[in-house]
């Protein structure tokens, strides 16, 4: 008698096919759209699956929030290794990864933080401690107060943007002439 041979689990994969469905469905409805059913479906899996994963959804949520900002992170960070320009660098940094439809193969962060930016703490918590940290860590190129106004200018200009009260062209014209104004004259 021949034995049926079952497949190889591999847990690492499923936990990153749920984070990604998480972001996907985040990036279009907000953390609101995040149901544990809707992500299940969305990863092939049954709920108990996800559950095996996350406990619940907040904890689901940390977890996706988290990898978004880790793939905003070394984006970043990859931006910046390609800057010959020492002062300014993290803040066209900044502003490239935000206009970016896509990181690393996943729906851009920005993309997938759109929804939840202004009614998840969660969120604001973790990026915020994640800005903060950048700030720091590049106070010695980015901390102008010409820099600063250019990095708020920025965020106005993606929520003008994502809200569609300017169009992409108008966007990436305003993009542009922001980074310019990263340089020392």
């Amino acid at each position: 008698m021949q034995k049926i041979q079952q497949p190889k689990k591999q847990p690492e994969i499923i936990r990153k096919n749920i984070i990604e469905q998480a972001i996907i469905l985040a990036s279009e409805k907000g953390t609101s759209g995040v149901s544990i059913q809707n992500v299940a479906n969305g990863a092939g899996i049954t709920k108990g699956g996800v559950f095996h994963h996350f406990a619940n959804k907040q904890i689901l949520v940390e977890a996706m929030i988290s990898e978004i900002i880790s793939h905003l992170d070394r984006k970043v960070e990859a931006l910046i290794a390609e800057d010959d320009t020492q002062h300014g660098k993290f803040t066209r940094a900044y502003i490239n990864t935000a206009f970016m439809s896509q990181i690393d193969g996943l729906v851009s962060p920005w993309s997938a933080l759109n929804m939840t930016m202004i009614s998840d703490q969660t969120f604001n918590t973790m990026f915020g401690t994640w800005l903060k940290e950048k700030l720091k860590q590049y106070s010695s190129t980015d901390s102008h107060d010409e820099l600063e106004f250019i990095r708020l200018a920025s965020d106005g200009l993606w929520l003008q943007t994502i809200t569609e009260i300017i169009d992409i062209e108008t966007s990436l014209k305003y993009k542009n002439k922001l980074i310019e104004r990263t340089y020392l004259a």
